[in-house]
């Protein structure tokens, strides 16, 4: 048997959001706003599992009045979170649990949301659905080999909150039957490193180390991207950029207290404990302030700004002769004039040059950039005195149709970059 999930809180639906619709946390705390501003969802900040009496009942009633009696629970089922929870709201959930998706107008986004939250309050009152399940022991000389089957036999709250449950159905056995091998197929599994974060599991692991509340998820996400601190790689998983490895080392080095997980989690603990007048406000201020500051100070008169971001080189200067530096800026590394500001030059990295000269100009090369978003493009390095630009990566190649630079697109596909031209190579 299993049991349907309990309804949304804002961690949960924020996970979820993501694994189904890849709405990032911002997003979906955006449209839940919409929602609720709209009446169609009870307030969407919430840490509690709560549902009211009549809540529950207008559940029942549609269950049973649409799917009919079998698909009920049978009782008015409650949930509870675990941990410290504010408890002032409920879940999140429909404010008319009757009103299906289907007979409400919202735009595409609100009603995939809307839908979700729909799902979920109505399939957590409903039926556990029930599996037939078989375990076979095969002996083998002195080995046992073990095989597991299930099969869905009723549906219960799935009808309502699909999820994916393997089926695997085994052929018909007699017990002491003698078996015959057909073929061996041996198999070597290695350890695996944990993988980056996605927006859910960065949410999920946030909140299993009591760290933030449901109103400061989206905002720890979106500040830490806005400051190219991480940025999401071609899988949509979280990686941190130059400027958020330089800054997170200059934190753990010299703050590993306010940097610290434990540290963070009971700063939480005793702003729940002011809000219930358990401590007073300026007394866990002064504790932490009075040390706090006291480092600070001395970090100043210790850590300079250049050490951290500049880094002296042998390359001259073109334009007045001055030694160049590399220098860390918002968007990563860059070469720049030592004697800045009285001289402005500035050039890439001969790491972000890809050996490709600018079929535009013909005097430039052609050097990977970011926008101000991080979005990843390729461009001449005379600009401004030429514009040519392109967001797919160049591979080096012209196009044996028209001459025009050959680039591959996200798709790893190779075709042709001149919007004239129809090539691609096969």
């Amino acid at each position: 048997k299993r049991n349907p999930l309990p309804p949304f809180a804002t961690s949960t639906l924020q996970q979820e959001s993501w694994k189904r619709f890849h709405f990032p946390a911002k997003l979906t705390m955006q449209i839940a706003q919409q929602l609720y501003e709209s009446g169609f969802i009870t307030y969407h900040r919430t840490d509690s599992l709560n549902l009211s009496d009549q809540s529950l009942f207008s559940a029942k009633k549609f269950i049973t009045a649409n799917f009919g009696k079998e698909y009920w629970a049978g009782f008015l089922r409650g949930y509870k979170a675990k941990g410290r929870v504010q408890e002032a709201h409920e879940a999140i959930r429909p404010t008319y649990p009757a009103r299906a998706p289907e007979s409400v107008k919202l735009d595409q986004n609100q009603l995939k949301l809307y839908d979700l939250i729909w799902r979920r309050f109505i399939a957590c009152q409903m039926s556990q659905a029930i599996f037939d399940s078989t375990t076979i022991d095969i002996q083998a000389k002195n080995y046992t080999f073990r095989a597991t089957g299930q099969v869905l036999k009723f549906d219960g709250f799935l009808k309502v909150y699909p999820m994916k449950f393997e089926e695997t159905e085994l052929p018909p056995l007699k017990k002491d039957e003698i078996l015959e091998l057909i073929k061996l197929k041996p198999s070597q599994h290695f350890t695996q490193p944990p993988p980056r974060y996605t927006e859910a599991t960065l949410i999920k692991t946030l909140e299993e180390n009591g760290i933030g509340r449901p109103s400061t998820y989206a905002p720890i996400l979106s500040t830490i991207q806005e400051r190219n601190y991480i940025e999401k790689n071609e899988e949509k998983r979280f990686q941190p950029t130059e400027i958020g490895t330089v800054v997170n080392g200059l934190l753990v080095n010299h703050f590993p207290k306010i940097v610290n997980i434990k540290w963070t989690a009971e700063m939480e603990e005793d702003l729940d404990k002011i809000a219930e007048g358990k401590r007073k406000w300026v007394e866990v201020l002064q504790e932490f302030y009075q040390p706090f500051e006291e480092n600070l100070k001395q970090k100043y008169q210790e850590v300079s700004k250049k050490d951290i971001t500049e880094k002296p080189t042998e390359k001259i200067c073109p334009k007045c002769g001055a030694p160049l530096l590399i220098r860390l800026g918002k968007f990563g590394k860059f070469y720049a004039c030592s004697k800045f500001p009285k001289c402005k030059h500035t050039e890439p990295l001969e790491e972000n040059i890809l050996g490709i000269k600018c079929p535009k100009c013909k005097k430039g090369e052609i050097i990977e950039k970011r926008t101000r978003k991080r979005k990843i493009f390729y461009a001449c390095n005379q600009f401004p005195k030429c514009d040519f630009a392109l967001w797919d990566k160049p591979t080096g190649k012209k196009c044996p149709k028209c001459g025009s630079l050959l680039i591959e697109t996200k798709r790893k596909q190779i075709k042709c970059s001149s919007k004239e031209c129809d090539y691609i190579e096969k």
